[in-house]
């Protein structure tokens, strides 16, 4: 008879806190949708724990993003470098270093709309639209956007503008998607950069950071090969994003990070040290002969060798994806 009080006490104890949890889950949940632009209120919940879903926005339809209050367009020093390098050969015309996972991120996640970040050429917003998503890009370099996808500058699918001074709302984008972009950014401007990332996007932000200085020189410019000014390891880039307000997906990231641990240290050569000692301390970086396709599958741009972090054993493109709280 006691056994089975015992027994039947454990049982309403446990219902009792399967109750409290799912209440909880429940109350987050109308508290976080009765605004879509309202202040965080589930900080505290494991974000692995809330569904992305109650977020997001409409998941259909093509809706143009509303724009900030009191924008005024602004340049950086350096958008005439970067007029020149899409322009004048820098950069093949129509390349797309992200239209490479683009598809991976349209199957892993879920979104409608998204912000390309520093879109270049516009192609990955081609693609995306291609998927039926409701795609936009913003790019430094006017320039390119004029001479490579005029037709979607005048639809205004893509516009100029910067980083550190988005047009749009707050909230305004299931996903913010960058490829390759934030390591070409200045160190004074990062904290305004990934501040602004994460006030546009509803939840997930997804990127590609390259970690590496091993950059060409066009013909006699040494210029080329010095774009990449903001050189940081992995773990100063997740602490930087949780300082303003959006924490590591790192299911995402398992699912997209390519790892290689067979190469012997006769394998690699040209080894970096890079990113700064007072900064996020520093990390090495190799070259391995590893062959992989860069762009959209069907220009067939296959590399012969690849950079890796020594230290982790990651293989480029480096994949940084965060949810943002709310």
């Amino acid at each position: 008879m006691k056994s089975g009080m015992v027994g039947n006490n454990r049982g309403a104890i446990i219902r009792a806190a399967l109750g409290f949890v799912f209440g909880a889950v429940v109350a987050t949940y109308f508290a976080s949708s009765s605004s879509q632009n309202a202040a965080p209120v589930v900080q505290s919940v494991p974000q692995t724990f809330i569904p992305d879903d109650i977020f997001l926005g409409p998941q259909t339809g093509d809706a143009i993003p509303k724009r900030r209050a009191g924008y005024v367009y602004r340049s950086t020093s350096y958008q005439a470098m970067y007029d020149k390098t899409w322009t004048e050969g820098g950069y093949p015309s129509q390349s797309c270093w992200g239209c490479r996972f683009a598809v991976d991120v349209i199957e892993k996640l879920t979104f409608n709309n998204v912000l390309d970040a520093g879109t270049g050429n516009g192609a990955l917003v081609r693609l995306m639209r291609e998927h039926k998503k409701s795609a936009w890009g913003i790019e430094l370099s006017r320039a390119v956007l004029e001479k490579e996808c005029p037709d979607m500058l005048s639809k205004g699918y893509v516009e100029a503008g910067i980083l550190t001074n988005l047009p749009y709302e707050d909230n305004s984008f299931d996903l913010v998607f960058s490829a390759d972009v934030l390591e070409h950014i200045h160190p004074e401007e990062v904290d305004g950069v990934v501040k602004e990332l994460i006030r546009v996007s509803r939840r997930h932000i997804f990127m590609s950071i390259s970690l590496k200085g091993h950059t060409k020189a066009t013909g006699t410019n040494d210029a080329e090969a010095h774009r990449h000014t903001m050189l940081r390891p992995r773990p100063w880039w997740n602490a930087k994003f949780i300082e303003h307000g959006a924490v590591p997906n790192n299911d995402m990231v398992w699912a997209m990070q390519e790892k290689d641990s067979s190469f012997t240290r006769e394998q690699l050569r040209d080894c970096r040290w890079e990113g700064s000692q007072s900064d996020g301390g520093l990390y090495e970086v190799c070259i391995a002969d590893n062959k992989w396709l860069v762009g959209r599958r069907e220009q067939e741009n296959l590399r012969q060798e690849r950079c890796i972090t020594t230290a982790n054993n990651e293989l480029e493109p480096w994949f940084f994806s965060y949810r943002k709280l709310r």
